[in-house]
């Protein structure tokens, strides 16, 4: 797994007096460190050059997680349009030929929507409030315990062009999740114990899981929006190497 590296001192000070909600800062930015490793040759070397953009475009809607576009909409939110919106406003800055740092921010903006409908406390609306700061927290404390595990490219609603079911789709894998890690919650005990929490335990495999979908869904999601505005797709990492499924199933695990 890649090390992290610092993310901008600005972006977090400015961020620190949000309220916690769904991934914290620092695995966002471990996410987009990943899927920037999974993109084809050429974008990913430019991402990598404009990396502080890519990160301000996928932190900085932190500061409005509790509005609409961040819910999902089972509870009342707009989640899977936003992902639409922000996957049109990527090409739309690739085919206008914007600048880079234009462009990379479009890239971080539509990762950090796609982020926020794999996180399971999130996808489970009003249910999962209560979990959202502490299983975030317990994600990144044991994000470098985590093996990263690439799902594959193949996607049957990005390759239509739907990011909105995409999307749904995600949110729907997402909360099916929830209700085993409210389970091993209720049953830590107050104060919990530290076994329910260790590297055995449901929490973890369900951060594990999580983490290692939400690197693949936001990768697919960059691909497929390059794709549709006419990027080089030459050297695309694991493409035609025995894709996975969407939930599960034989896997392949990206190593350094």
């Amino acid at each position: 797994m890649a090390l992290l590296r610092p993310v901008s001192l600005a972006v977090l000070f400015a961020l620190a007096a949000a309220p916690a909600a769904a991934w914290t800062p620092r695995t966002r930015a471990q996410m987009a460190d990943e899927a920037i490793r999974l993109m084809p040759a050429s974008l990913r070397l430019a991402l990598e050059h404009h990396r502080d953009p890519l990160l301000r475009g996928m932190l900085e809607p932190m500061s409005g997680e509790d509005g609409a576009t961040h819910r999902p909409p089972s509870h009342g939110g707009s989640l899977d349009a936003e992902v639409a919106v922000r996957a049109a406003a990527l090409v739309k800055s690739v085919e206008s030929a914007a600048g880079f740092d234009e462009v990379a921010r479009s890239f971080g903006a539509l990762a950090h929507f796609v982020a926020d409908a794999g996180f399971p406390p999130g996808a489970a609306g009003a249910a999962g409030v209560a979990r959202y700061a502490d299983f975030a927290a317990f994600c990144e404390s044991r994000r470098p315990r985590i093996p990263l595990v690439f799902y594959g490219w193949d996607d049957d609603d990005l390759a239509r062009g739907d990011f909105a079911a995409f999307s749904r789709r995600v949110l729907e894998r997402a909360r099916r999740e929830f209700p085993n890690l409210e389970r091993a919650y209720a049953a830590a005990g107050n104060p919990p114990d530290p076994a329910a929490f260790d590297d055995r335990s449901v929490p973890f495999a369900v951060a594990s899981l999580s983490y290692s979908q939400t690197v693949t869904d936001i990768a697919r999601a960059w691909l497929a929006a390059w794709r549709v505005a006419h990027g080089d797709l030459g050297r695309v990492p694991y493409r035609g190497k025995g894709e996975a499924p969407h939930d599960g199933g034989d896997r392949e695990e990206r190593k350094p």
